[in-house]
C-alpha cells in the first residue's frame, strides 16, 4: 500500500467516525427534548435508548468543561447540547483535512484545522456578548415592570411571568426559562442565579442580588427596583457611548490579524506547498514561529487595549 492510499484510508476513517459522532449527538438532542416533554406532561413513555443517551449527555454536563460549555450555549440562545457542538466541530475538522490536505499541504491544513475550534469559540462568545448586551439594554424596562407588579401587590414570580409575556427577545425567552424553573419547584434564588450564569454582567448581577435579598429578608422592593431601573438606564447610555468610541479600534485590530493570516494562506495557495518547504529548514521554521508569535502577541495586545470595564 502506498503512502497516498494510506492517507486516503485514514481520511475516510476520520470522516466516518466524525459523521457517526455527529449523528449520535443529534439523537442525544432529540432524546433530551423528548425527556423535557416527559417531565412536563408525563404522558409519554421514556425509551431505554433515549434514556441511555440522556445519561451520557448528563455525564458530560456534570463535568466542569461541560457545565461551562452548556452555560455558553444557553447564553448564546442555542438549544444544542455540548456533545452536539463538539461533534460538529470534529466533523468540520475532518472535512477540512479531507478537502485541504491534498491541495494546500500539511502546514496550511493544520493551521486551518486548529483555527476551526478557535473560530467556533469566538463565534459563540460573540453570540453570548451580543445577546447579553441586548438583555442588558432591556434590564431598565424589566426592573420597572417588576417594580410596578410589586406596587400592585403581585409576587416576584407573578411579576416575572408578566414580564416574560410583555417583553421582547431575548428577555422573553430567558424569563420563560426562569418561570419554568420556578414551576418545577426550583427556588427563586437558584433560578435567578442560573440566569446570571447564562448571561454574565454586572448589571444583571445587581438586579438578581436585589431581588434575592428583598425576597428573602423583605423590605421596600418597589423603591429598590425603581432606583435600580434609573441606575441601569444611566449605565445603558454609558455602555452605548463607550461601544461607539471603541468600535473603530476593535475592527481595526481584527482586520490587521485577518489580513496577515489571509496573506499567508494566499501565498500557500498561489505556490502550493510553500509552507511545507519553509518548515523543512531551520530558517523557515524560525520565520514561521516568529510570524505566528507576532500574530498571537498582536491579538492579545489588541484585546487588552480595547477592553474597557464599565
Amino acid at each position: 500500500m502506498t503512502w497516498g492510499s494510506a492517507e486516503a484510508v485514514l481520511l475516510a476513517t476520520l470522516l466516518t467516525l466524525a459523521v457517526g459522532l455527529w449523528a449520535m449527538s443529534v439523537v442525544i438532542d432529540n432524546a433530551l427534548r423528548t425527556q423535557q416533554v416527559v417531565e412536563v406532561s408525563g404522558t409519554l413513555t421514556r425509551r431505554p435508548v433515549a434514556g441511555l443517551l440522556v445519561r451520557v449527555d448528563g455525564w458530560i454536563r456534570r463535568t466542569r468543561p461541560g457545565r461551562r460549555l452548556q452555560a455558553r450555549l444557553g447564553g448564546a440562545g442555542l438549544s444544542w447540547s455540548p456533545a452536539r457542538l463538539v461533534t460538529t466541530e470534529l466533523l468540520a475538522m475532518a472535512l477540512a483535512v479531507a478537502v485541504l490536505l491534498p491541495t494546500l499541504g500539511r502546514i496550511s491544513t493544520v493551521v486551518i484545522v486548529v483555527a476551526i475550534p478557535v473560530a467556533v469559540s469566538r463565534w459563540l462568545d460573540h453570540r453570548v456578548l451580543r445577546r447579553t448586551d441586548r438583555f442588558i439594554a432591556q434590564l431598565p424596562e424589566l426592573a420597572r415592570l417588576l417594580a410596578n407588579s410589586a406596587a400592585a401587590g403581585l409576587s416576584i414570580r407573578r411579576g416575572l411571568e408578566m414580564a416574560s409575556r410583555e417583553m421582547s427577545e431575548p428577555a422573553s425567552s430567558e424569563l420563560v426559562k426562569v418561570v419554568g424553573q420556578l414551576r418545577l419547584g426550583r427556588d427563586l434564588e437558584y433560578a435567578m442565579r442560573d440566569l446570571a450564569t447564562r448571561l454574565p454582567s454586572r448589571e444583571l448581577s445587581v438586579l438578581v442580588q436585589t431581588i434575592v435579598i428583598q425576597s428573602r429578608a423583605g423590605g421596600a422592593l418597589v423603591t429598590a427596583l425603581s432606583d435600580i431601573a434609573s441606575s441601569l438606564e444611566d449605565r445603558k447610555e454609558l455602555r452605548r457611548e463607550v461601544g461607539t468610541v471603541m468600535l473603530g479600534s476593535v475592527f481595526g485590530g481584527y482586520a490587521v490579524v485577518a489580513i496577515g493570516v489571509a496573506s499567508v494562506l494566499l501565498m500557500n495557495l498561489f505556490v502550493p506547498g510553500i509552507l511545507d518547504v519553509m518548515a523543512s529548514s531551520p530558517l523557515g521554521q524560525l520565520a514561521l514561529a516568529a510570524a505566528g508569535g507576532c500574530f498571537v502577541v498582536g491579538f492579545v495586545l489588541m484585546k487588552m487595549m480595547t477592553k474597557v470595564e464599565i
